[in-house]
């Protein structure tokens, strides 16, 4: 054996286990970026695409995930829009698997999921709360009266009508941690 092909082979196996040193050390480091990365994260770099998700109660919805905040997000599907407590999720389906870089994270709003409550509650608009109950009967229509820190008042009244005094059957107050969805008509 000549030694120059000696030394090409063994330059081709060095070369060929440098490579697959590098393979390894990239994937190495996509997995422990991954590690570091929330769920909320992961939205935030899928804001403006589509999704499946599964709540803890009702149907799976599909649509576009519209926007993301501390806690929540907002899926718009046909011509309603569902603020969506991420506790509430049971699955998300849609999201890309890969990352280039972990997400620009000033496209999270900071805004909690009480802010948004009472910007519905302050516009007045009608909802239609999905409840993490078992029993069936986990369902109100009706207006956001007032938003505390941990819960809301929902006024409820029959869906056709609006927020007045003879329309409400009665307030209900409900925690957070009990709603599966709030949904409500788009108007955009």
């Amino acid at each position: 054996m000549r030694w120059d092909e000696l030394f090409d082979d063994m330059e081709s196996q060095l070369e060929q286990a440098h490579v697959r040193m590098v393979e390894q050390e990239a994937v190495e480091t996509a997995r422990a970026e991954l590690s570091r990365l929330t769920l909320l994260e992961r939205l935030a770099a899928h804001r403006d695409g589509p999704v499946r998700l599964r709540p803890a109660e009702g149907d799976t919805l599909e649509g576009v995930l519209a926007d993301v905040g501390a806690g929540w997000a907002v899926v718009r599907e046909h011509h309603l829009q569902h603020l969506v407590p991420l506790h509430s999720v049971v699955w998300w389906e849609g999201l890309p698997r890969r990352f280039e870089v972990l997400p620009d994270t000033s496209t999270i709003r900071r805004l909690g999921m009480g802010h948004v409550l009472r910007a519905l509650s302050t516009a007045r608009v009608p909802v239609r709360v999905l409840l993490r109950d078992h029993s069936g009967h986990g369902e109100l229509e009706g207006t956001l009266d007032s938003v505390g820190q941990d819960f809301f008042d929902l006024a409820v009244h029959p869906a056709d009508q609006f927020r007045r005094r003879r329309a409400v059957t009665s307030v209900r107050t409900v925690g957070f941690s009990a709603v599966a969805l709030v949904s409500s008509l788009d108007a955009g």
